[in-house]
């Protein structure tokens, strides 16, 4: 016995199985455009290193770390000077115009600090002072794409920090602290972002 189906039917259940096809294939491109797209960054003057994660087209998460390491020589007096901060924080953006070549972002960075002034020679003896604390703020930036896994921009940041110094050697002299107890400040950055 020989069975027919009508060719509208057949119609029917090719479109079915073209829709079906359709949906599984925009299931993984939906997805692989909402999956968080992770980069690297560096700053000036102050050197930093940042990791930016867009976890949404709107949202950034920003993990970061900045630094920077000094040492003054006095060949009058034979005396060493070393001067040391680092940060270590993290940053949550909210970003304007997602998909367009210039954005602007606005949010907090927050973390931890550490400091130290140390001198060391014959006339000063061994001297070291020490800091460690705290710092959060507020942040606005804007950031240039000329190409699609590159950005530059800059960054302004008004933040405030709350350090605890101590003081250790045998030297006569008063080292003061890298950090201070309380400091209101501002500050400026350029920016430069890749997404490998």
């Amino acid at each position: 016995m020989k069975t027919s189906f009508p060719l509208s039917a057949m119609r029917r259940g090719g479109q079915g199985v073209r829709s079906l096809a359709l949906f599984l294939l925009a299931a993984p491109l939906a997805a692989q455009e909402q999956r968080p797209v992770l980069g690297v960054g560096i700053t000036v003057p102050d050197v930093g290193v940042l990791l930016p994660i867009n976890v949404s087209p709107h949202f950034r998460v920003e993990p970061y770390v900045s630094f920077y390491s000094e040492r003054g020589d006095y060949p009058a007096s034979g005396d060493t000077l070393w001067s040391s901060h680092t940060r270590v924080g993290v940053g949550v953006f909210s970003v304007g115009h997602p998909g367009e070549t210039v954005r602007v972002y606005v949010g907090s960075r927050l973390g931890l600090l550490w400091g130290s002034n140390s001198v060391d020679g014959p006339t000063v003896g061994q001297r070291r002072t020490s800091a460690k604390g705290w710092f959060g703020g507020g942040a606005i930036g804007g950031e240039y794409s000329p190409m699609t896994r590159i950005s530059v921009g800059g960054e302004a940041m008004i933040q405030y920090e709350h350090a605890s110094p101590s003081s250790s050697g045998t030297g006569t002299t008063n080292v003061p602290p890298n950090l201070f107890t309380r400091a209101w400040y501002s500050s400026g950055s350029l920016v430069v972002r890749f997404y490998p």
